[in-house]
């Protein structure tokens, strides 16, 4: 079977590392307010998930915990996301590795971030994560092992390069499970990562992604997005409507063509567990 999984990164809005600052920024609004904001976020959540139930698709929701306690207020997290895998992606987006802000988080540091991000998550979705992704992608050996030591199966943070159709997870050295995202060609022999926002910006298309999922011929192809990436942009700042549902159209159009390469949905936990048996 050649599996795909569809995962999204829940966090604030069009976030910004900023050098000696621990947690991340939005990009500022036009009045210079450059304040965590979660809104487009929660809205990009709501409509995702609806793509998702209607196509029946079990997606991973990597939920950082700032932004999952500011969704709360607005909806009802733990219905909202029943039928799909919760993991973990950090408090307030901070960079663990200090790669972006020059803070260097220390192993007990570190260990309280993924300890607080998931009771956050157990207590506003009823479930504890086991799933990890490092905000920005930041991640150590360090850090690895504390999710280990934790009883997390899998982290999701690494990139690997598609070798003769195949993206394969492995053990790593913590004894921790990694599946990573992907790299390969998109249908002009360019290279293309599954992370989705490029196309979100306006700088890919459906295609692209579609023609990389058909050269996935074993392994798991986790494609990725930003819950807020589906109303607010880098470039373009908040859509309207019309280019809203755009965007979700195109999001759609990647799901449906992944199928159709023949392709089957997983939720990442479910492929670590399927993977270890």
């Amino acid at each position: 079977m050649r599996y795909a999984a569809f995962t999204v990164d829940v966090d604030r809005d069009v976030n910004l590392p900023e050098r000696g600052r621990y947690e991340a920024v939005s990009k500022a609004l036009e009045n210079g307010d450059a304040s965590p904001r979660f809104t487009s976020s929660a809205q990009g959540l709501r409509l995702i998930v609806e793509l998702l139930d209607e196509m029946g698709i079990k997606g991973t929701f990597f939920l950082e915990g700032d932004t999952l306690r500011a969704i709360a207020r607005e909806m009802d997290v733990r219905t909202i996301l029943a039928k799909h895998e919760v993991a973990a992606h950090g408090i307030c987006h901070e960079d663990l590795t200090g790669e972006e802000t020059g803070i260097c988080l220390m192993g007990p540091e570190v260990a309280q971030v993924i300890d607080d991000s998931a009771s956050v998550i157990e207590d506003l979705c009823g479930r504890r994560p086991v799933g990890f992704r490092a905000p920005y992608q930041h991640i150590d050996e360090a850090t690895m092992e504390i999710l280990t030591e934790k009883d997390f199966l899998y982290d999701s943070s690494l990139t690997i390069k598609l070798k003769d159709g195949k993206v394969m997870p492995w053990r790593l050295d913590s004894d921790l499970l990694e599946i990573p995202i992907a790299s390969g060609k998109d249908l002009a022999g360019k290279k293309i990562v599954s992370y989705l926002w490029p196309m979100h910006e306006g700088k890919r298309t459906p295609k692209d992604y579609v023609h990389l999922a058909s050269e996935v011929h074993s392994g798991v192809l986790t494609l990725a997005t930003h819950s807020w990436h589906m109303v607010e942009t880098y470039g373009r700042g908040k859509l309207d409507r019309a280019d809203v549902m755009k965007n979700l159209g195109n999001l759609r159009r990647v799901l449906e063509g992944t199928m159709d390469s023949g392709m089957g949905f997983i939720a990442l936990e479910d492929y670590a567990k399927h993977w270890e048996g």
